[in-house]
């Protein structure tokens, strides 16, 4: 496993992470023991970084008791939002909201405290006083957490926020991988102006990147023939480099030095195993990408 410094924080966080929505599975009676191994197995590859969240069904429940005795070091994050349904964003209910993570994690500290999907709390919700980023710095001053950071999909609001230099992280997901570049045009840049930590979720975007069914699938999903032609020749151009198609995937954002790690949500120790590997093999050259 080769590992990359998380920004600001100077953190060495391996350059494959693991993402904890996937976790329940489609046999949720074993997912405790699915679980336990994935995890266990995780740590054994090197991967020292977690992230997860309250809207991933039972994952920081499943996290904790997977990590529970755990003496290797890693890094765990989760997030505030949409649990409750009408989560309000403000400062106690981000410092509530957190005080309940910790308990199903079972530790006495998150890595990384995360606001999940910085579109639903909105500029003002989350920098006003009382809001938001009020309660993540509150939990900072508590111990709650070490770093506080941003998510979601909302581009520019995203970047704004980056800009603000107020917060030490940034996942973004879908929107980078070879097929789709969006995140790399404004809030990638903007994150590496301010030193944060950068996190690329969702790498396969959907089964894009795993083959058969699920790739027709990813691929009809994309309803702008223009685009659907373009990563149809970004698949043609990646299928005879060496590596599974996951592997290149991922070796293709790690292809980028600005971002930190990318996160696997995988369900299984399997697909784990495979996409770890791209950690050691060469990233991919995003010239060779053009179409």
């Amino acid at each position: 496993m080769r590992y990359r410094t998380f920004g600001r924080t100077g953190w060495q966080i391996s350059a494959v992470s693991l993402g904890g929505a996937y976790l329940m599975g489609t046999d949720p009676e074993r997912a405790r023991e699915r679980t336990r191994a994935l995890v266990q197995r995780a740590l054994a590859l090197g991967i020292n970084y977690i992230d997860t969240a309250p809207l991933y069904g039972r994952s920081e429940e499943l996290l904790g008791a997977a990590l529970e005795g755990e003496k290797r070091p890693f890094y765990l994050a989760t997030k505030v939002g949409f649990d409750p349904q009408d989560f309000d964003y403000r400062r106690d209910s981000v410092l509530w909201s957190l005080e309940r993570s910790l308990q199903r994690l079972g530790l006495a500290q998150l890595a990384v405290a995360q606001i999940h999907e910085v579109n639903l709390a909105g500029w003002k919700r989350i920098m006003a006083p009382g809001g938001t980023l009020e309660g993540l710095r509150a939990a900072q001053e508590r111990g709650l957490c070490a770093r506080i950071g941003i998510t979601g999909r909302a581009i520019p609001l995203l970047a704004r926020l980056a800009s603000t230099g107020e917060f030490d992280t940034v996942l973004v997901y879908h929107d980078y991988h070879p097929c789709a570049q969006l995140a790399a045009q404004e809030v990638i840049p903007a994150a590496h102006r301010q030193n944060m930590g950068i996190v690329v979720a969702t790498p396969l975007a959907g089964g894009l990147y795993v083959g058969g069914p699920a790739q027709a699938r990813a691929l009809a999903a994309i309803e702008d023939t223009t685009e659907r032609t373009k990563a149809q020749q970004v698949l043609d151009q990646l299928r005879p480099l060496p590596g599974t198609l996951p592997q290149k995937a991922f070796r293709y954002i790690l292809g980028d030095n600005r971002v930190s790690t990318v996160s696997s949500g995988a369900a299984t120790v399997a697909e784990l195993e495979e996409v770890a590997q791209a950690a050691d093999m060469d990233p991919l050259d995003h010239s060779l990408f053009l179409v």
